[in-house]
């Protein structure tokens, strides 16, 4: 019973606060991914930071070029026995075992990992508040539990 009651605390849909996606690109990567390239790397260079279409870009420390897009009120659902979740009913994968980084802020939890979409892998922050936090760390632990027992080799 005891298991049971955990098993419906952790498993369930959850409404995060934030979802930020962040792409990193070199300079010449940036300038052949997007016909507007030049627009965005003027305005970039005057300021350090331009927001443009929905994404706000910067310059990292590491001099690269970082395009980040953030969404509020994002639904995370998560299942037992699954190594994946879904992020607005689309099935994704966070891949924790490369990236699980929590940080307790004052109002909420911020959770730095990675999604892997399709054709792209995209360091990603959550932020969730600290009433349904734990639970949907402990959520995020167990998935990664899940991943490095599917990893091990057979």
């Amino acid at each position: 019973m005891e298991q049971e009651n955990i098993n419906n605390k952790i498993f369930r849909k959850y409404i995060i606060d934030y979802l930020g996606k962040y792409h990193f690109y070199d300079e010449e990567e940036f300038k052949k991914s997007r016909d507007d390239w030049e627009y965005i790397l003027d305005n970039l260079k005057e300021s350090n930071r331009f927001d443009y279409n929905g994404s706000s870009f910067t310059f990292t420390k590491f001099g690269s070029i970082s395009e980040g897009k953030t969404e509020k009120d994002v639904s995370i659902e998560v299942e037992d026995n699954n190594i994946n979740v879904k992020i607005n009913n689309e099935t994704v994968h966070l891949d924790l075992i490369y990236k699980l980084e929590v940080k307790k802020l004052e109002d909420h939890f911020r959770i730095a990992t990675r999604i892997s979409e399709k054709g792209d892998s995209i360091s990603c922050l959550l932020y969730i508040n600290l009433e349904e936090g734990e639970d949907f760390i402990d959520s995020l632990n167990y998935i990664k539990k899940l991943q490095q027992e599917y990893a091990k080799p057979r």
